[in-house]
């Protein structure tokens, strides 16, 4: 499993597609799909996501996850719990993964993994 973060906007997915060679119709939206596509957008909006579930029907899986810590702390309570558990997620993750990079400006920053793309 590869593991992309930055920030909304960074150019995730376009370096992805452009790594791999994959079309947005292989990008999957949510995690049901995710089970049977080489990649997975929006890992955010799924703080409570199954990975283990997941990883087991899709061990090659490229996750892409916007950043969700960084900036201004949110009053509600809900939405600071909603960051931590996109942050933990992202720790899980990121411990799993073989390769783990940041997208900013489009630009990627190795975190974790040698080597180049397959």
């Amino acid at each position: 499993m590869i593991l992309i973060i930055g920030g909304a906007g960074q150019g995730k997915l376009e370096y992805v597609l452009q790594k791999t060679g994959l079309g947005p119709e292989q990008v999957a939206r949510d995690p049901e799909t995710a089970r049977s596509r080489p990649v997975f957008a929006g890992v955010e909006q799924w703080p409570e996501l199954e990975e283990n579930e997941l990883l087991a029907a899709n061990p090659e899986i490229i996750l892409i996850c916007d950043e969700v810590g960084s900036g201004v702390v949110p009053a509600d309570p809900e939405q600071r719990l909603r960051r931590e558990q996109v942050g933990r997620l992202c720790c899980r993750l990121a411990a799993r993964a073989e390769r783990v990079e940041r997208i900013f400006c489009g630009l990627s920053m190795v975190l974790k993994g040698e080597g180049t793309w397959n």
